[in-house]
């Protein structure tokens, strides 16, 4: 009891005054609770409002664990981190300096995150996402790992990740919403480090038996089963939410099933599955196919549109304190179609990437075949090439988009970086292997705008990724042009690859392909249906896109320090 006393007295002094802390809190809910909502926005409200009447004492007596009061300056600190210039100066007439007090908090709250945690409660869990997304959005995968599996394991200690009993009803929804919005934002964390930086993923979802949230909640009533039919419904702040912990399913079984990053596996992958090129491709038909099924039950307020946004600038969004009303429902429903679609593009590429480094010799005829796995199986390493490159040049057409110049001022900001890097790299790769193509053309189109996506992001945050993530895809975009400069004057000198056969038509025979370290390629098994041979340049390639995500977190690792 001494030592929590002492812990709250500590976190107490770091309190501003109540009209910078009013103007922090809007700031957080204008700029950052449409991308992670972890709580209700009226109960924080009122709670911080109550604890802003007590004295220090007062509050000494009715807090007995500090973990409302960690969360909420976890959330003045990332309100201060998005506090444009107008809000700024609001600060300063209030002899506040948003840097320090920022780095102030995060200093005091990061030393006593342990003690915060050993409480074991739900606002511990919500402290360690706060703090541990705000580290992976902005530069520090490396403090935000450990930081984020503090919560988890808060989290499935608190048994977030089951049901709560059915007793209780009337008080139950509200309690059980809660905590469904701190074990899904959990999730999408781990999956989220999984997909862009190779973390081995900590959740087991057959231990897993909780809902997803109820898009349509409200503070009273029963959050039904499933809701497969959301197109079908309104969309609301929490439709979002819901779509987003599902595309969190959906990835990380893409995970698990074709790169073997997952709680069960240790790495390993399946030798009756994955090891089967046959069955590879029944994989990623059948996860394509509920890929797409997933996009159409997105509404309609959450696709992209190419209508001017309801903000003309930063500028007047940032002046638009405690913003409400269907101009500021607008214009969060845009920034949260942005990041939908941006995820789905990323988890194409993420799906079809382990068949590009394939060629097909023969095309077989499915019908003999006996193939059930369409479209994928006429010709799925064709189709996966294009598929990767539609989702990257999908990308690269967001930046179009009237949202996605104010999206940098937000929470997302990074998270664009990383998806946009991703197809940057990914359209480097292809065009390196058919320079001069058509293909290749409109790929360094989409290079273009991608590159001025991240420079939009790097002049509009001073991000490290930003900066980082355009250096590198500079550099491959400079050696795309100098492979076709040397295609132009017919110089082939060193292009010629040597490529090894995977399988012999006619004998039947299989030989083990050769992998890189990062693409685990599967080994080619079967009936002598296909013919394949291994591509050596793409597989050089991928190796090369794997080196540059590892390139990118080891710079934030170093920038850490």
């Amino acid at each position: 009891m001494k030592g929590s006393r002492s812990l709250i007295a500590e976190l107490i002094k770091l309190l501003p005054s109540r009209e910078v802390a009013s103007l922090l809190i809007d700031t957080y809910f204008d700029r950052v609770h449409w991308f992670i909502l972890i709580f209700h926005q009226e109960d924080f409200r009122q709670e911080w409002q109550q604890m802003y009447a007590l004295s220090a004492e007062d509050l000494l007596e009715k807090y007995h664990n500090p973990g409302f009061i960690s969360t909420f300056l976890v959330v003045i600190a990332i309100g201060l981190h998005y506090a444009g210039s107008y809000r700024q100066g609001i600060l300063q007439a209030h002899d506040v300096d948003p840097v320090a007090l920022k780095e102030t908090i995060f200093s005091a709250i990061r030393a006593r995150l342990l003690d915060i945690v050993s409480f074991g409660s739900l606002e511990s869990v919500q402290t360690c996402v706060l703090l541990g997304t705000y580290y992976l959005y902005h530069g520090n995968p490396g403090l935000a790992w450990p930081v984020c599996g503090c919560g988890l394991r808060v989290a499935q200690a608190l048994n977030l990740h089951r049901k709560l009993p059915t007793n209780n009803i009337h008080t139950q929804y509200r309690e059980a919403e809660t905590r469904k919005r701190c074990w899904w934002a959990i999730y999408e964390i781990e999956t989220f480090c999984s997909m862009s930086y190779g973390y081995p993923h900590g959740i087991n979802d057959a231990d897993c038996d909780v809902e997803l949230l109820d898009p349509l909640a409200t503070s009273s009533g029963q959050s039904p089963a499933t809701f497969d039919e959301t197109h079908q419904c309104p969309a609301s702040l929490l439709s979002y939410k819901y779509l987003m912990s599902r595309l969190s399913v959906l990835v990380k079984d893409i995970l698990t099933d074709l790169y073997g990053i997952s709680h069960q596996s240790n790495g390993q992958k399946d030798k009756s599955g994955s090891h089967n090129l046959q069955s590879l491709i029944c994989k990623i038909s059948k996860l394509d196919d509920r890929l797409r099924q997933w996009k159409k039950d997105i509404p309609s307020a959450l696709y992209p549109s190419t209508d001017i946004t309801s903000y003309s600038s930063a500028e007047e969004m940032d002046h638009d304190i405690g913003a409400s009303g269907p101009k500021f429902e607008k214009h969060i429903y845009q920034l949260q179609a942005l990041s939908l679609e941006l995820t789905y593009e990323n988890a194409r590429i993420l799906l079809h990437r382990p068949l590009l480094s394939y060629k097909l010799v023969n095309q077989p005829d499915t019908q003999e075949a006996g193939l059930s796995c369409t479209p994928l199986s006429l010709n799925p390493l064709q189709l996966s090439s294009a598929a990767c490159r539609d989702a990257a040049l999908h990308t690269s057409n967001l930046g179009d988009s009237p949202i996605f110049n104010l999206a940098a001022d937000t929470y997302a900001a990074t998270f664009i970086g990383i998806h946009t890097f991703t197809a940057g790299v990914m359209l480097c790769i292809l065009t390196s292997i058919e320079p001069l193509s058509p293909q290749a053309h409109e790929s360094k189109m989409g290079l273009s705008r991608l590159m001025r996506m991240q420079t939009h992001l790097k002049s509009r945050t001073q991000s490290t990724l930003a900066a980082q993530g355009l250096e590198i895809i500079e550099r491959l975009t400079r050696l795309v042009m100098e492979k076709e400069l040397k295609e132009i004057l017919n110089d082939k000198s060193g292009s010629d690859c040597r490529t090894q056969r995977v399988q012999d038509q006619g004998h039947g025979d299989a030989t083990q392909p050769q992998t890189s370290a990062t693409n685990d390629l599967p080994e080619v098994q079967g009936e002598g249906i296909f013919d394949f041979i291994q591509d050596p340049a793409m597989s050089q390639a991928l190796f090369d896109f794997d080196q540059g995500k590892s390139l990118l977190s080891l710079f934030f690792l170093t920038q850490a320090k």
